[in-house]
């Protein structure tokens, strides 16, 4: 979700483990169904077939443990490990 006026936009780093390749797929089907903003995505296979997803989004501060349990809902992740990174640099 993009913040809206008035929240000061920010970034947050997730790691998401996933039993499979349609995990990664269910991932991104969720993000983009509620306008998370990605500023990087990347899907690694990690051993026996589990997928490692790591991510950057863009969202209020307040916003992350919300994605972190939204994440967790979803049937094929087995992990998720979020981290608040920061406010992202204003231009004038």
């Amino acid at each position: 979700m993009v913040p809206r006026h008035g929240h000061a936009a920010s970034s947050a780093k997730l790691s998401v483990m996933v039993t499979d390749v349609q995990g990664v797929q269910r991932i991104l089907t969720m993000l983009a169904a509620r306008s998370y903003l990605l500023t990087h995505f990347e899907a690694d296979e990690a051993d026996a077939g589990l997928w490692r997803t790591t991510l950057d989004v863009v969202l209020a501060a307040d916003q992350v443990d919300l994605l972190e349990a939204r994440l967790n809902r979803l049937p094929s992740v087995l992990g998720v490990d979020a981290r608040w990174v920061g406010a992202l640099p204003t231009t004038a």
